[in-house]
């Protein structure tokens, strides 16, 4: 439901009026409690010190009487002769005259030899005066017979230390009505094992009640809840260490409470006439802001109706109001210019001024709905965050200007969706020649800020409405295809519906490998495929590699799943599982008393990845395995891709003591150089080179060429692929060190590899 100005002001006002009015109030009575608890704590503290006091003084009058009894002549002559009736009469004496019943004569073994005391009994034994003894103490506190007893303890000697004299005041409810009376306070005596009541100054019900309630009750709980009205403290007494009881003092709060609840009267009713006095000037202003903005918001329907000019037709008073109706003139004259500005950002690019994705959905489904043929061209700049990062962000961004501004010298619509992702689409379909002609154009250098800028695109092409009926459908398969055109290298791929199937098994073994080497699980698995040395005709090396069985998928083969885990970020992960197992099967084989070492290969982002290698060293370290146990293999396109931080990482594992190899040497970009930089000691011979070796003439002078450069630079040369007896015997009367393939053996898994070794005459 709406509410006039006026009412909104009102209310506004009303509520600022009343909020401050119990903030005023809340914080006064908070101030006026704090200063009643702080006074009732300062009485408590005084009358705790009081006690004290008093408990201290009654002890120091009776240690001066005690001190005229004993230098008594006659009482230490009782005592000497042992004449009891003279001692009982001393004591008796003694006990009127500091007010006393508890009095007592006991020898050094702690027996009552005379009493003035219905708790003492000549001939007991004194356990209060033992424990005295025993501690030292010349006065404590003890709990006899349900009574609690302040004990003093005084020795007699005549003149050698014989007898002790107990003098005892006991805290009956007699003498704590006294000390209630110095105090102004009550005090109660509870047995420190069950609480139980000992003595009070206070009836059975009020200890009751003031033992089992808080001890500190507020205001409310004492004015409104009527509870117990007594703020309680237990206290020590300070020159005893231990108490059979607890003592506590209850001061009653009703008086001071109620003084407060009279200061809490009157300032409520100062408060509610000052709300009162408020509330109506608050009606007043209310009113008269009301009526000028009631008059300034019929002058703003009339503009938004069209129908422009004044806004008010007389000034208004109020300044703000003025100002306001002001602004209202100004903003009809900027509204055109401000839609056509908001129109253009919904539609389009900030940065490059292309059309925005938004428009291009709109625009798409709406030539779809009129059946007209396109051509949808997504262009990706390859590696454009690269260029942010190698180039900076400002570089990066005149990168997209100068290709969104030859782009839209093309007839067509053209659209920057994300990052480096443009679209072009034309209802002119291009052919094989300008779509090469665009990408020529597109990747031309950028000149920024001095520095040229290199450009790569790759292009996706959708034809639709043949591949695509609507802009949902359109952006899934650019997806593909882009992605398809990304990891093929290709500079241009046109929709085809296996793409989607091929897109698809992309993503689920991306997906089916991260499970995979998440959990525990057997599909990953190691095989090892024999070396042999050509000098001995054994075994010298195993080459380890990776395998995977999937549920899903079946069986995957290792260069496809290698190469998804490149891109997916997962070969780190892949590369540890393959350094743990391989590792583990080594140390297995090295235990059964087979010497031969195991190729690993890396690729080319484990050796850019020096927290990887570290790693590698403290694994073989943890199964006792020194770095000579292991070769490394890898490729030249590892090597090339980049050479400075492959040397330097291979430095350092030479360094350590590994051994490396070329693998699939004569396949990739290497020069010589590389050879003569580079930390190897062997080459391995790629596969295509020794298939046909037996029977082909060109592989014949290659490998031939390849031995020969081989003994210059003095490397071993392995020879992979060797499937039949006549490449072997070719490869043995050439020099060649070391000979893998089929002809040897396949890869076998753990189990079959120790088997064959067993039973193979190439075994160690």
């Amino acid at each position: 439901m709406q509410i006039s100005l006026r009412q909104s002001l009102f209310r506004t006002l009303l509520g600022g009026i009343f909020i401050a009015s119990l903030l005023i109030v809340a914080g006064v009575w908070k101030s006026a409690n704090n200063l009643v608890k702080q006074n009732i704590s300062q009485d408590i503290a005084v009358t705790e010190k009081v006690l004290h006091r008093l408990i201290e003084d009654r002890q120091a009058i009776i240690k001066s009487v005690s001190n005229v009894l004993l230098r008594s002549y006659d009482f230490r002559q009782a005592v000497g002769t042992s004449d009891l009736p003279s001692i009982q009469t001393a004591l008796e004496s003694y006990a009127s005259r500091i007010n006393s019943d508890v009095i007592a004569l006991v020898n050094l073994d702690h027996t009552i030899v005379a009493s003035h005391s219905a708790l003492f009994k000549p001939g007991e034994t004194l356990e209060a005066s033992t424990a005295l003894v025993a501690k030292g103490y010349e006065n404590g506190f003890f709990l006899i017979d349900d009574s609690l007893i302040q004990l003093n303890l005084y020795k007699v000697e005549i003149p050698t230390l014989r007898y002790y004299m107990i003098i005892g005041v006991e805290f009956d409810e007699t003498l704590l009505q006294e000390l209630r009376n110095l105090v102004d306070a009550e005090i109660i005596i509870t047995n420190m094992s069950d609480n139980t009541p000992i003595a009070s100054t206070l009836s059975p019900e009020q200890v009751e009640s003031v033992l089992t309630s808080d001890p500190t009750p507020s205001w409310v709980d004492v004015t409104f809840k009527q509870k117990n009205t007594y703020i309680s403290r237990e206290v020590s007494l300070l020159s005893v260490s231990e108490l059979p009881v607890r003592i506590t003092i209850a001061v009653d709060v009703s008086e001071a409470f109620q003084a407060f609840t009279n200061i809490q009267l009157s300032i409520l009713v100062l408060t509610l006439i000052a709300v009162l006095v408020a509330l109506g000037f608050s009606m007043l202003l209310a009113r008269n802001v009301s009526s000028s903005v009631s008059n300034l918001v019929k002058a703003v329907n009339r503009v938004a109706g069209g129908e422009y000019g004044a806004t008010l037709d007389k000034p208004s008073k109020l300044r703000e109001i003025s100002e306001l109706a002001t602004a209202v003139d100004s903003m009809q004259e900027s509204i055109q210019h401000r839609e056509k500005h908001i129109r253009y950002q919904a539609q389009h690019d900030v940065l490059t001024g292309l059309f925005n994705r938004n428009y291009v959905e709109g625009y798409f489904d709406g030539k779809m709905s009129e059946n007209e043929n396109l051509q949808v061209v997504a262009i990706t700049i390859i590696g454009f965050r690269t260029t942010n990062d190698l180039y900076g962000y400002s570089n990066g961004d005149n990168t997209l200007k100068a290709l969104a501004t030859r782009l839209l010298r093309w007839p067509g619509t053209s659209a920057r969706l994300a990052g480096g992702e443009i679209l072009y689409i034309t209802d002119t379909a291009l052919d094989e020649n300008q779509l090469e002609t665009l990408k020529h154009i597109l990747e031309q250098p950028v000149e920024s800020n001095l520095i040229s800028i290199p450009v790569k695109v790759a292009m996706a092409v959708v034809s639709c409405p043949q591949d695509a009926t609507n802009s949902e459908e359109l952006f899934r398969k650019v997806n593909i295809v882009t992605d398809e055109a990304i990891h093929s290298n290709a500079w241009c791929v046109h929709y085809r519906p296996e793409l989607e199937a091929k897109y698809v098994r992309r993503l689920t073994i991306t997906t089916e490998l991260k499970r995979a080497l998440a959990s525990n699980q057997s599909e990953l698995s190691m095989v090892y495929q024999p070396k042999i040395d050509l000098s001995t005709m054994k075994v010298c090396s195993m080459e380890a590699l990776i395998r995977w069985n999937n549920e899903t998928l079946g069986f995957v083969p290792p260069d496809e799943f290698i190469t998804i885990a490149e891109q997916a970020g997962l070969i780190e992960q892949v590369t540890t599982w393959v350094m743990q197992r391989t590792i583990a099967d080594l140390s297995y084989f090295r235990q059964k008393g087979y010497g031969f070492t195991v190729a690993m290969n890396l690729s080319t982002q484990d050796i850019q990845n020096k927290p990887l290698l570290d790693k590698l060293v403290s694994i073989l370290t943890d199964a006792a395995l020194s770095p000579d146990a292991l070769e490394l293999e890898i490729t030249e396109s590892d090597l090339v891709a980049d050479a400075s931080l492959a040397i330097e990482n291979l430095n350092a594992l030479t360094s350590r003591g590994f051994h490396f190899a070329i693998d699939d040497f004569g396949t990739g970009y290497s020069s010589l150089a590389y050879l003569k930089n580079l930390p190897v000691d062997t080459i391995k011979i790629d596969k295509s080179f020794i298939l046909s070796l037996a029977t082909d003439d060109n592989d014949k002078q290659i490998v031939h060429t390849v031995l020969g450069l081989a003994t210059a630079f003095d490397l071993k040369v392995v020879a992979e692929g060797v499937e039949d007896e006549m490449s072997l015997n070719i490869l043995k009367e050439w020099g060649c060190d070391i000979a893998q393939g089929y002809f040897i053996s396949r890869p076998l898994a753990k189990d079959a590899l120790e088997e064959w070794l067993e039973n193979s005459p190439l075994g160690e």
